[in-house]
Order: structure tokens, then C-alpha cells, then sequence
């Protein structure tokens, strides 16, 4: 009797263990997809510059302020700066809880993964680029030679990037980046990442005979520098199509890049 006593004192500890055990949410870490942030400004294009020297693209995105850039962003002081409510704009609402939050991170992160996946596009199919033009693809034929331009020769030519440098956006713009309209567009978007300090890096590599160039707004919080998207006043002077923001690719030298 004693054993069949222990026996099932013994199943009832165990069951009231498994229930316990089962009424215990599952552990569901939030996904963090933000890194430790950079020393400097350029040290955070270079990781995006190497993430695609790398075909790596989870090292470009780690160069982003994704967490920190959400929690900070003002739709308010956005709005406020364009004068007016743009339904295709990545953030349109305040981040008003954490809900909104993630949101706010997750259309962020959406647009500039957009942004770099056309630019992939647009280097890979070179003069083929549709440019945002539809193709007509009547035959299956079509479709085979159409899909035949994506040679997975031009990203094997990435990896061969060399000689990352960094330029002033003076430098590339003839001086209009320090115009006092765009210092004050400057403060403007600073309030709207809600970021201590903001600036524009230009950095370039060569790619076999080519240059390829980012011009990048990249924000400072604290002490630590993440990139906060591939679009920059310095791009929006060069009047540099959205399709081509987050790099370009040019089969010339440099100095020759913007003629």
C-alpha cells in the first residue's frame, strides 16, 4: 500500500510539474535587430559598404539605428518639415505605445530594404534597367531571356570592392550642402529622428573599372552612430533618383562619376 501511495503521490507531483510547465508561456524573445552602434559616422557606412562587398545583406542592415530610430522619430516634426501628410511615406502615424513602436520600426526597416533591393536591381541589369517602366513579357521565351540578364557575374564583382574613401558632401555638391537652407533642412530632420547630432556621409569604392557611391544620412544618439537611411540631402541636391539611393554603380573613375 505504501508503494502504490508513493507511486501515485509521486504522479501527482509530476503532473501538477507538467501543467505548471504547460501553462508557462513559451519563451518569445523579441526579434533585436539593431547592433551596438559605431565610434563614427563613417565607421557605420563602412559596414553597410562592406556588407555589400560581403553579398551580405543583414551586415548592411545592421548599420541602421532600427530600435533606437523608432522610439525616437517624431511623425510630428516630420510633418511638420514637409508640410503636408503623404500617404506613401514610410511613418505617417505618431509611435504613440510600444504597438506603434514596432510599427514604426517595421515600415522603416521595409522602405530601406526596398531602397537597397532596387539598387541591386538597377546594378545588375546595367543600360537593361526598366527604370520603373513595365516590360512586356508576352512568351516564355521573353521570360527566359529577361531572367537570363540577372548574372549573378556582376554581385561576384562586388565582392572585388576596393579602396572604400570618404568625401565631404561639399565636395560633391559644389558647395550647396552648407547653404543655409539646407543647414536648416539639416536641423529639421535631426528633430525628426530625434537624433543629437545628424550628417551626411559620402563614401565611394571602386568595383573593377566602375565607382560605386553612397550618400547615407547617418545620426548620432549618445555616443554611438548608426545609419538612419540611404536617402540624404546631399542625394536630393544631385537630384539622385529614390530607385538608385542606397548605392550607384558607374563604369567611369570618380572625378568623371558626375558628369
Amino acid at each position: 500500500m505504501k508503494k502504490l501511495i508513493s507511486f501515485f503521490l509521486a504522479l501527482t507531483i509530476l503532473l501538477a510539474a507538467f501543467c505548471a510547465f504547460a501553462e508557462e508561456p513559451a519563451a518569445n524573445p523579441a526579434i533585436h535587430y539593431e547592433g551596438a552602434g559605431f565610434d563614427t559616422p563613417e565607421d557605420a557606412v563602412a559596414c553597410y559598404m562592406n556588407g555589400l562587398k560581403n553579398l551580405d545583406f543583414e551586415q548592411m542592415l545592421s548599420a541602421y539605428a532600427w530600435e533606437t530610430l523608432a522610439s525616437h522619430y517624431s511623425v510630428e516634426k516630420f510633418l511638420q518639415r514637409i508640410k503636408a501628410y503623404i500617404p506613401t511615406s514610410y511613418v505617417r502615424m505618431p509611435a504613440a505605445n510600444d504597438f506603434m513602436v514596432s510599427a514604426t520600426l517595421h515600415s522603416l526597416r521595409a522602405g530601406e530594404v526596398r531602397m537597397i533591393y532596387n539598387a541591386l536591381e538597377a546594378y545588375i541589369l546595367g543600360e537593361d534597367y526598366p527604370d520603373g517602366k513595365t516590360i512586356p513579357l508576352q512568351e516564355e521565351k521573353d521570360v527566359e531571356a529577361f531572367l537570363q540578364k540577372f548574372d549573378n557575374s556582376k554581385l561576384e564583382a562586388l565582392t572585388g570592392m576596393a579602396d572604400i574613401t570618404f568625401l565631404t558632401p561639399d565636395s560633391v555638391t559644389d558647395n550647396m550642402f552648407s547653404l543655409e537652407q539646407n543647414q536648416e533642412a539639416l536641423k529639421k530632420q535631426t528633430a525628426q529622428y530625434g537624433a543629437d547630432e545628424l550628417v551626411n556621409v559620402v563614401a565611394t569604392a571602386f568595383v573593377g573599372d566602375g565607382t560605386i557611391i553612397c550618400m547615407p544620412t547617418v545620426a548620432r544618439y549618445g555616443d554611438r552612430w548608426y545609419m538612419v537611411s540611404v536617402n540624404s540631402i546631399t542625394s536630393m541636391i544631385l537630384g539622385i533618383d529614390m530607385n538608385h539611393q542606397a548605392f550607384m554603380f558607374r563604369e567611369a573613375k570618380l572625378e568623371d562619376f558626375f558628369r
